[in-house]
């Protein structure tokens, strides 16, 4: 890190808390300038820094907000500094939470309508969609404190087949993936949908347009005020409505499974605090007919989404399959 700085003339300001990823980020400063530090410490699906530089260039030339590239490497980037304020920030203050959201609704909407020209992985063929086995993998056994039985992920996984043969079909688009308030920067001095800078794209991909939706208005870091998301909801027709319902529900059962994963494999225990939160998600889903069948899953092993108590990373380890994704 120091060399690259040295030899493109930054200093060091400070770290920044590393995120869900394996990227670590820094600020630093060039006289009265500063900018952003991003190391990419594995070349991973959503971790590539070619994939930053032509994606952030694609959303800059369609009229949204990402970073300008100052330098690159093969493991670092040196890019344009949004400040502080993300909407989670500006979300804390007394302020019309509502047009925050409707600001970056209106970003998914321009998206939506650009015919994206680049050449990005399809989401039903990566790891992301793969990863709502998790909640069998990680999350089952470690709630029910034993191993899973033979074929069970098996069975979840033509649960969801089921389920998904009565759909009709949906509007595909450019993904951001991760588009949640965390990644969303309140750049104030912009004007229209630039007031949004976007970050952490480089994992986007061509999939279901409702998927982005989905992690904005059900976003497992921050309680989201029902009635917006019943307004932004309220936009779309009942094909819309059934594909977000679906994405929302395979998303928080990724992701339930996935924070107890982290702290099993990598020992980041901070993100097992969102489990209740992801859970309440999941169980409010199950109130909706088309996930019928897999309310009728859950309820056989017993499951309890609104019921869930603190977990031992260290006993949780013997209870996971070997081949756990």
């Amino acid at each position: 890190m120091q060399t690259f700085l040295d030899t493109y003339g930054w200093s060091l300001v400070k770290t920044f808390p590393q995120d869900g990823s394996s990227r670590r980020y820094a600020r630093v400063s060039k006289g009265e300038k500063s900018a952003v530090l991003m190391e990419v410490l594995a070349d991973t699906p959503g971790h590539r820094i070619e994939d930053f530089i032509r994606i952030g260039e694609w959303l800059n030339e369609i009229g949204l907000k990402a970073p300008q590239i100052y330098e690159a490497d093969a493991a670092y980037l040196l890019i344009e500094d949004f400040g502080d304020r993300s909407f989670k920030d500006v979300l804390a203050e007394p302020r019309n939470h509502a047009a925050l959201y409707e600001l970056a609704h209106d970003v998914l909407k321009h998206l939506a309508a650009q015919k994206c020209s680049l050449d990005l992985p399809r989401y039903y063929d990566s790891h992301v969609h793969k990863g709502h086995r998790r909640v069998v993998d990680w999350f089952i056994p470690a709630i029910r404190a034993q191993a899973n039985p033979d074929a069970l992920v098996d069975e979840y996984l033509s649960v969801w087949e089921r389920i998904e043969q009565g759909l009709p079909e949906c509007p595909q688009g450019f993904l951001h993936v991760d588009f949640h308030v965390q990644n969303l920067m309140w750049l104030g001095k912009e004007q229209g949908l630039k007031q949004c800078g976007i970050l952490d794209f480089q994992g986007a991909m061509i999939g279901p347009q409702p998927y982005d939706l989905a992690n904005l208005l059900e976003d497992v870091r921050t309680d989201v005020p029902a009635d917006i998301r019943c307004d932004l909801l309220a936009q779309y027709d009942e094909d819309f409505q059934a594909h977000y319902r679906i994405l929302a529900t395979q998303f928080h059962c990724r992701v339930i499974g996935q924070f107890i994963k982290m702290a099993v494999v990598d020992g980041r225990d901070e993100y097992l605090r969102y489990l209740p939160r992801a859970g309440h998600y999941i169980s409010m889903a199950l109130s909706n007919p088309l996930l019928g069948p897999l309310k009728r899953f859950f309820c056989d092993l017993n499951l309890d989404f609104d019921d869930i108590k603190g977990l031992n990373a260290d006993e949780i380890r013997g209870y996971i399959a070997s081949d756990a994704f």
